[in-house]
């Protein structure tokens, strides 16, 4: 398989929303500078057919080398797997609802994808996090400089009823912004300004193949979908080893 026909074959499997005609279109929107850093042209992006994102939309691109500033549990093991990125905030309601999932998709796909939970909150706040225990590999992001002090909620945010509209939500600040509380230089490359946001690359090329916030109304993500991205990376690891015989 050609690398674009891979990597627009695993969104389309696992989105279940997008014509795979309208997936290679969106493939060419990101625009990316010299460094290789994609962005979108607004900072509310839509993709997949309606689906919006609280982040600058990088779904097709490779995403940077994950340089991160501490581990604050075991080093992964990342050769030939998929993986999945959450940001997250000690703070974030949307964040401990959608923690049982990431839980679930480390246990129970463990030895094909890696789940890894990254803030730029300060260890002394992870350690001091009292949400639902997360279970998954977390890490600390690079540290910059805040110039940015309003937006982001830095106190727990209320308790929401799931039977609300705003359950199906990110916690949000009032928009994107290069630097502000809690954000590093990882994150800060997706634009991201609602958590969680996750993201989830394929093995091959590290390219950006699901993004968004997991819980969103009609564009969840679920078990279904990654065991369908699973399938085709296993078949992909197939072909390539016919093709060494």
């Amino acid at each position: 398989m050609t690398r674009m026909f891979t990597v627009l074959l695993i969104a389309h499997f696992c989105s279940g929303a997008a014509p795979l005609a309208f997936a290679a279109e969106q493939a060419e929107a990101p625009m990316c500078d010299p460094s290789g850093a994609c962005t979108a042209d607004t900072n509310l992006t839509a993709v997949a057919g309606g689906k919006h994102i609280w982040a600058s939309s990088r779904l097709y691109t490779d995403a940077p080398p994950l340089e991160l500033q501490k581990w604050l549990t075991d080093k992964p093991e990342l050769e030939g797997k998929f993986v999945v990125i959450e940001f997250w905030r000690t703070w974030c309601g949307a964040c401990k609802r959608m923690t049982p999932l990431m839980n679930t998709l480390h246990q129970k796909y463990g030895k094909e994808l890696v789940v890894i939970g990254i803030t730029g909150e300060t260890e002394e706040k992870v350690k001091a996090y009292a949400g639902p225990k997360k279970e998954y590999f977390l890490a600390l992001d690079q540290p910059q400089p805040v110039t940015e002090t309003t937006g982001a909620a830095e106190q727990p945010t209320a308790a929401k009823e799931e039977a609300s509209p705003v359950a199906t939500l990110p916690d949000q600040a009032d928009g994107p912004t290069a630097n502000r509380p809690g954000q590093g230089k990882y994150e800060a490359g997706f634009g991201v300004w609602g958590w969680p946001h996750v993201i989830i690359l394929e093995p091959q090329y590290r390219t950006v193949v699901w993004e968004g916030f997991t819980g969103l109304k009609g564009y969840e993500l679920t078990e279904a979908k990654v065991e369908k991205m699973l399938a085709i990376g296993r078949a992909m690891k197939a072909e390539e080893a016919a093709k060494k015989k």
